[in-house]
């Protein structure tokens, strides 16, 4: 697992999971990544190429098989991992009410089971 060495506070619970998730940079083709760990304001990710800080994307994350959820965000940190791959930290800058609250829901979940 690949983990945050930044101490940060955050506003919304963050949880580590694996999941997949579809970015689609603009202007790029879209880019398979792996879910590290997820909160209602972001995702931090692991993919095969580098997106570039500040890009602008737009994502589509299934938690647990269930519906998509739709977003767009922005790439406010990305770094070259030992492996060649790219952790990538993605800032929601446009999700749905319904969205926030499933990953609210979800990793409030995660939280309390521990």
């Amino acid at each position: 697992m690949y983990e945050n060495s930044l101490s940060e506070k955050r506003m919304f619970s963050r949880a580590s999971v694996e999941c997949e998730l579809t970015v689609s940079p603009v202007n790029m083709p879209m880019l398979p990544a792996t879910v590290i760990n997820i909160s209602a304001s972001g995702i931090y990710c692991i993919s095969s190429r580098s997106i570039g800080d500040l890009t602008r994307v737009n994502i589509a994350l299934r938690i647990n098989g269930g519906e998509d959820i739709p977003a767009r965000a922005v790439v406010i940190r990305e770094e070259e991992l030992s492996d060649s791959s790219y952790g990538i930290g993605l800032f929601f800058t446009r999700i749905n009410e319904r969205g926030r609250d499933i990953i609210i829901e979800y990793t409030s979940d995660i939280e309390s089971n521990g």
